[in-house]
């Protein structure tokens, strides 16, 4: 498996996993039967976010650091990982407390086990992961702005070659782009 498809399928997973435990922490949780002093009975429900109220801040707060994961660094991505991991191990903790309110508690804690294992995972492997936009805006070593073509003239003395060199991706503000090339784009 590639760098890259480790970092899709572990972010996917996520914030798959997120979503599971936001669904589950907004299910009926429980429900109980009141009668009131006039005999009169009535059902109030409880959902997970009654019961469990940090279950779904944690859930989101995972879900943003596995969205997080796209935009930074490696290192940062260490420290993100290991903040979802975290929350995802608060989520499971609220379904686990509530293990017999039937299944959506049950669901909540998968979802929170999965969120924490996605965050390990993700801080185990983050210097393995390409960077955000790591070779598309980056300036490329200088041995790669060589101002002659393959056939030893320089590109600045031909435009087409200039043009091919600009499409190649080299600079033509580069100091090894002659000065002649310079002197033909101001004209």
């Amino acid at each position: 498996m590639t760098p890259a498809s480790m970092r899709a399928r572990t972010v996917l997973v996520g914030l798959a996993a997120t979503g599971a435990a936001a669904l589950a922490v907004t299910r009926e949780w429980a429900s109980k039967t009141v009668e009131n002093a006039m005999g009169m009975t009535s059902t109030a429900s409880e959902t997970g976010g009654d019961l469990v109220a940090w279950a779904l801040p944690c859930a989101l707060a995972a879900g943003a650091a596995f969205l997080a994961m796209l935009a930074v660094g490696r290192r940062a991505r260490r420290v993100v990982g290991a903040l979802a991991a975290l929350a995802g191990l608060a989520v499971a903790l609220g379904g686990a407390l509530h293990l017999d309110k039937g299944i959506a508690p049950i669901g909540l804690a998968a979802a929170g086990l999965v969120i924490a294992a996605a965050g390990a995972a993700a801080t185990a492997y983050a210097g393995r992961w390409p960077a955000a936009s790591e070779a598309r805006y980056e300036q490329q070593p200088a041995a790669r702005y060589d101002s002659k073509s393959v056939d030893g003239d320089a590109i600045a003395e031909d435009p087409v070659k200039l043009w091919n060199a600009l499409d190649s991706g080299q600079d033509p503000s580069s100091p090894n782009i002659t000065a002649s090339a310079q002197e033909k784009g101001r004209s």
